[in-house]
């Protein structure tokens, strides 16, 4: 004989689980750094993972004064992919290592941006050497109707390399493209 309370109680179930493998899976939003060595010192890009609406945001970039000097930065793509913003790249204090409150904000009844993309890019002359630690603090994103997103923001541990290293790296390639022009120029 049929159990209908049984069969029922499994369909639900059945139901319940196909609903949650089909639902959409959204990632936490994320505050990220990347390094990369320029021909003078470090570029630093600050991105933005899989944040919803995101209308404005602020933050304060902590970095090791021994090894670096922040000397300023710029805006990134990302919210300005919106409409119009007003970017503040922070006030930069080489003693205690930060670049404090740096803000940028859609301007306007809009909705804010939704995805991934860079917020900001600084860049740091290398005074040392060695392994440099970067934080954020005093964090805060809001969406277009102003209300808190959280976001997870983590930190980076990013090698920088010697001063020396980085004239080398800029001579050598100084030293290509000259040949390569002498070379066009005599064809």
């Amino acid at each position: 004989m049929l159990n209908l309370s049984r069969i029922a109680s499994r369909a639900a179930g059945a139901c319940a689980l196909a609903l949650a493998l089909l639902s959409p899976v959204h990632a936490a939003p994320v505050l990220q750094m990347s390094a990369a060595t320029s021909a003078t010192g470090i570029d630093l890009t600050v991105r933005a993972q899989d944040v919803t609406d995101l209308y404005g945001y602020q933050f304060t970039l902590n970095f090791d004064p021994a090894l670096l000097k922040a000397i300023g930065g710029t805006e990134g793509s990302f919210l300005s992919s919106g409409g119009s913003t007003f970017f503040d790249p922070g006030s930069i204090d080489n003693i205690a290592g930060s670049i404090s409150f740096v803000f940028d904000t859609l301007v306007g009844a809009i909705n804010g941006v939704d995805g991934s993309g860079d917020l900001a890019t600084f860049s740091f002359d290398v005074l040392q050497g060695g392994f440099a630690n970067f934080s954020f603090s005093d964090v805060f994103f809001l969406d277009s109707n102003f209300a808190e997103i959280s976001i997870e923001a983590r930190s980076l541990v990013a090698q920088v390399p010697e001063p020396a290293t980085l004239w080398l790296t800029a001579i050598a390639l100084f030293a290509v493209l000259g040949a390569r022009t002498r070379r066009a120029r005599t064809l």
